[in-house]
């Protein structure tokens, strides 16, 4: 199948969206990479034109005030901001009574697309991107106790933070609900209860948006608590490990990783997203036997999604690669080449095929795969991993200015970057002559490549 929008083949036909045309009755076929995007760019228009009904009916107030197209288009934008605005008090309220009843709160997210702003505050990592139209909180229970209630109560804080300021609203400006009159309320106090009531009667309305996190909503969740089960309850538990294990690798703790990931397999020790973080810790420590191992066991596994199933041969991909050992060099090249052929939009999945072409000497390929993960990837870290990569790629063929380039910026983007210092290895080692010697001196397998590594359950990032 053929994404109709960036042009990417993939025969993983399950991961492909058809999406309606705009005012025709005919479809389209869409790549994942390609939806999210086209999602983002659909809120980030609607977005923009808040700050563009606000001056046109600043400029239309000014050229007759108290007109209808002013009023109604300063309206609009003050709508607009205030339930942009709403979204903030729902988040932080599911993550203050998730905290008070003594769950784990990791993340508070406003937003989708790029990230603007990230900083930890009291444990929580707290981040804003570029469309701030929805919001998420990652919460997790210490233990299974009272599970359902506590649940209950940290899922409904959120729209009850919303009624809760605009009960606020009224009892500030008209002192108790008896003598409630919308019409008597100040323009902004009216449109600010309205926000709020909006985005809590959103919230509680059980359905699953396709745009942004795309993840069930408020009132969806409470409904699924009545048909939670044990297995859930153990799924969430494990979670919780590999949540604390990303934590430690976000911050460069590769060992505190490990540990996590080893007490959370010592209670869930078939839990898929356990075993691909353990496999990916031991990347990190360069411990590429140990990963082999584990991402074997989890192909072994019959019962994986079939794209997850791609994950994973990247990730296996990507662990031969790394290793350098000539007799896993032929695996890494046939299972990275599976995984690309079905998941070309995925970065690190495009990264490790590109390393892959570079073990096997396919370097102009393998350059280009490599610069293009680096382009699409997020993450500092995936980021600098890419541009280790294209340090050693360069530096074998001779050209180490540029690769001392590259080493620079995966220092900038990620100082304790596992893979520094064999890229440091490479560069300090490198000179034209002695790549030109080596081509000349060393066979050249007649190979293409294969990709991949990291998350829940993810690739291999790069």
């Amino acid at each position: 199948m053929k994404c109709d929008v960036c042009g990417a083949e993939s025969d993983f036909d399950a991961a492909f969206v058809k999406e309606r045309k705009a005012f025709r009755p005919s479809r389209r076929t869409v790549c994942p990479a390609c939806w999210i995007r086209r999602g983002d760019t659909r809120q980030l228009w609607v977005l923009l034109t808040l700050p563009a009904a606000g001056a046109l009916g600043f400029i239309s107030d000014l050229i007759a005030p108290g007109g209808v197209v002013g009023s109604l288009l300063l309206g609009l934008f003050f709508i607009g901001l205030f339930l942009i605005l709403s979204i903030i008090p729902h988040e932080l309220g599911h993550g203050m009574v998730a905290r008070l009843l003594g769950w784990r709160v990791y993340q508070i997210v406003i937003g989708v697309g790029k990230t603007l702003f990230k900083r930890r505050w009291s444990g929580i990592l707290f981040e804003l991107r570029a469309v701030p139209l929805c919001g998420a909180t990652w919460m997790i229970p210490k233990d299974t106790r009272w599970f359902r209630p506590k649940r209950f109560l940290a899922v409904l804080a959120g729209p009850a933070m919303n009624a809760a300021l605009a009960l606020a609203v009224v009892f500030i400006w008209q002192g108790n609900l008896s003598h409630f009159d919308f019409d008597a309320l100040p323009v902004g106090a009216r449109v600010f209860l309205w926000a709020n009531v909006w985005v809590a009667l959103a919230s509680l309305w059980p359905h699953q948006p396709k745009s942004g996190f795309a993840l069930p909503s408020d009132g969806k969740q409470l409904l699924q608590l009545l048909a939670f089960r044990k297995k859930d309850m153990e799924q969430i538990q494990a979670m919780r490990f590999a949540l604390e294990a990303m934590l430690c690798r976000e911050n460069g703790d590769f060992v505190g990783a490990r540990i996590s990931c080893d007490e959370g397999l010592a209670w869930h020790p078939e839990d898929p997203n356990l075993l691909n973080l353990s496999g990916i810790n031991h990347l990190d420590e360069q411990r590429y036997e140990r990963a082999r191992e584990v991402f074997l066991k989890l192909l072994a596994k019959e019962d994986q999604p079939t794209g997850t199933r791609f994950l994973f041969m990247n990730n296996l991909a990507y662990a031969d690669a790394l290793s350098e050992n000539p007799a896993w060099i032929s695996e890494a090249d046939a299972y990275s080449k599976s995984a690309y052929t079905a998941l070309p939009w995925v970065p690190a999945v495009v990264g490790t095929r590109g390393t892959v072409l570079v073990v096997l000497e396919n370097f102009q390929e393998g350059i280009e795969l490599l610069k293009r993960s680096l382009g699409d990837a997020e993450s500092p870290r995936h980021r600098a991993e890419n541009a280790c990569q294209l340090a050693i790629a360069l530096s074998r063929t001779g050209n180490c200015n540029e690769a001392r380039k590259y080493l620079d910026l995966a220092r900038q983007l990620d100082a304790k970057c596992p893979l520094l210092a064999r890229a440091e290895r490479a560069t300090e080692g490198s000179t034209p002559e002695a790549a030109e010697l080596n081509s000349w001196s060393e066979p050249h397998p007649q190979h293409s490549g294969a990709a991949g590594r990291d998350l829940i359950p993810e690739a291999v990032t790069h």
